[in-house]
């Protein structure tokens, strides 16, 4: 669905106050270096909101609920292969995200493979870009103090954010608009100003919010 003004209009206040604060926020956590591994451009937003490099590759871009699960389950491995890129026709989820999904910008950034997943670069105009900043914040990576992070968007089911909290994960946290997910521990109901069935990016907390405290769980990795 096409944004409202005034929803477009608060989101680019919380940008500016996101980035401005940023030195505020940086005090009230313990560590500089951790990363975030996560499905959307959650985590991007996170370490501009701290004021610290992306040590993660998974910044700017977005993977399928059923691919990031596949992704994070095995991780190391799948970090092994060289990033590949592939035509926007050739991609299994094409039909799915130009139809359900209604991505329109579907086949204007790189679609990048390792082995049997793929990775939108919604946010990067070449497959240079993409795979220079891929590869640098691969080695950014610090697999001491590590945070995965999922939502509700894309298609994704209840039975995939059962199965994320499920994961034996110390630290992971996951962000949802639907009721009756109480009893997932890692689950957080946000705002859905939009009544979308899924969250929206703009809605995902960072720092202290009144939904989850960000800082926290950062100084708890």
């Amino acid at each position: 669905m096409e944004e409202p003004i005034w929803f477009k209009l608060m989101n680019h206040c919380k940008n500016i106050q996101r980035v401005k604060l940023s030195p505020i926020r940086q005090s009230k956590i313990n560590k500089k270096n951790f990363t975030i591994i996560a499905n959307n451009c959650w985590g991007g937003m996170v370490y501009e909101s701290y004021n610290l490099i992306k040590q993660s590759p998974t910044v700017g871009l977005y993977i399928l609920p059923s691919d990031y699960l596949k992704f994070i389950k095995n991780l190391r491995d799948y970090l092994k292969y060289n990033l590949q890129f592939i035509d926007p026709r050739d991609s299994k989820n094409r039909e799915y995200i130009i139809k359900e999904i209604k991505d329109k910008k579907f086949g204007t950034y790189p679609i990048g493979k390792l082995n049997d997943i793929e990775i939108y670069f919604l946010h990067y105009d070449s497959k240079k870009s993409a795979r220079d900043k891929w590869n640098r914040r691969v080695k950014r990576i610090d697999w001491n103090n590590i945070l995965y992070k999922f939502n509700d968007q894309n298609g994704c089911t209840n039975e995939q954010l059962r199965e994320f909290d499920s994961l034996d994960f110390k630290n992971k946290i996951c962000f949802t608009v639907r009721e009756g997910l109480s009893s997932c521990k890692s689950v957080y109901r946000v705002k859905n100003p939009l009544h979308q069935d899924h969250v929206n990016t703009f809605e995902e907390p960072y720092g202290c919010s009144s939904i989850v405290n960000v800082n926290e769980i950062i100084n708890n990795l």
